[in-house]
């Protein structure tokens, strides 16, 4: 059995505990870069990112990506595009979402190459793994 989601079902199920990982991880590392990080500001913070990175991940950046890396057949790079366009985009969006803030073009410099560099290791090492353990997972409860 292929160990990637085959259906939307399976893609809900894989993607749910990835993007809570990957917003969980990304959060408190630039919380706490940024001196910011408390259990009030985490608290609010982290649902209201986990639903802007799963909706932009799941219903637009996802099929974009697997759409180009399909019709060049570079599906190995896959995740280094996707984790490119979410750190990219989320980098600019967060601090708006998180204190209405907007960055400067040097603080995003500053940033986005960090943050994904920190997203690739967390999508590669903990989020990806994760979410496919959780898949193989259900497929096995939901045989018996």
């Amino acid at each position: 059995m292929n160990k990637f989601p085959q259906n939307f079902k399976e893609a809900v199920i894989a993607s749910v505990p990835n993007a809570a990982l990957m917003v969980i991880g990304m959060v408190t590392l630039n919380l706490w870069i940024y001196g910011a990080l408390s259990w009030g500001h985490f608290a609010v913070v982290v649902p209201m990112m986990f639903v802007v990175a799963f909706a932009f991940d799941f219903f637009i950046v996802g099929p974009m990506v697997m759409k180009f890396v399909r019709k060049h057949d570079i599906v190995r790079v896959m995740p280094f595009i996707r984790v490119a366009i979410m750190a990219g985009v989320l980098t600019f969006v967060a601090p708006i979402l998180e204190s209405g803030t907007v960055i400067t073009a040097q603080q995003y410099v500053m940033a986005a190459p960090r943050n994904y560099l920190a997203a690739l290791i967390l999508q590669l090492f903990v989020a990806l793994p994760f979410g496919l353990f959780v898949l193989q997972c259900s497929r096995r409860w939901s045989v018996k």
